[in-house]
């Protein structure tokens, strides 16, 4: 009898990772029968100074939820005369909750902030952002105006352990002798799966917070 109820839990336990299994799997052939999109947005390209002084909010922070993608509407110009804005122009944009571990710049009383990713899933097509598509439990510190929108990959360095993943503008400042090299699979893995190159330059977060920090006091 015993040998009998084990058989019986043993085949209900397959059946259940095997539905399980094929809905995830349903979820993924369903993504990839959606066109998808590179992000065409072009951004102001800033020095480390320049991001710095522009951003109204800089935060080190955790993404805790990730929210459904909504269409945020525009107006636009067809003409070079900004004042012809006249037609409309929808896009995707995910909002982001991230939980505050220090707030280096901004006047945020919370512990949460909302960041808009500029991108998402849509019922027609996928969207990619500009650089890092954020995962619940990724950490980074961000450059936001006020709205919670960012200027692209630029405004976005992951952490990953200690370390904060530099771009080349940053790296430009700080100097290559403060810098160290990583490769790529030591990092966490929502990040790595990100990143094509095999080796990424990095430094302490701490000390990368410190360099933003003196900048801000400056």
């Amino acid at each position: 009898m015993k040998k009998k109820t084990s058989f019986l839990l043993i085949v209900c336990c397959i059946l259940m990772l095997t539905a399980i299994a094929g809905y995830a799997t349903g979820l993924k052939n369903n993504q990839k029968n959606l066109p998808i999109y590179e992000n065409t947005s072009v951004y102001p390209a800033f020095s480390l100074p320049q991001l710095t002084d522009t951003a109204t909010f800089i935060v080190e922070a955790e993404v805790v939820d990730v929210g459904d993608t909504i269409m945020k509407e525009i107006t636009v110009s067809l003409t070079e005369n900004l004042e012809d804005a006249t037609e409309s122009l929808s896009y995707p944009v995910t909002p982001i909750t991230l939980a505050i571990h220090s707030s280096i710049k901004g006047d945020n009383t919370g512990n949460k902030l909302i960041y808009y990713e500029e991108g998402g899933i849509t019922s027609e097509y996928v969207q990619l952002p500009d650089g890092y598509a954020m995962e619940e439990g990724m950490e980074a510190i961000l450059f936001l105006n006020p709205d919670g929108y960012c200027w692209g990959v630029q405004s976005i360095f992951p952490i990953s352990g200690e370390n904060v993943i530099l771009n080349n503008a940053a790296i430009e400042y700080i100097g290559k002798d403060n810098v160290s090299v990583l490769e790529t699979q030591t990092l966490d893995s929502n990040i790595k799966s990100q990143i094509d190159a095999k080796s990424i330059n990095v430094m302490p977060a701490d000390d990368f917070i410190s360099v933003i920090q003196s900048i801000v006091e400056n």
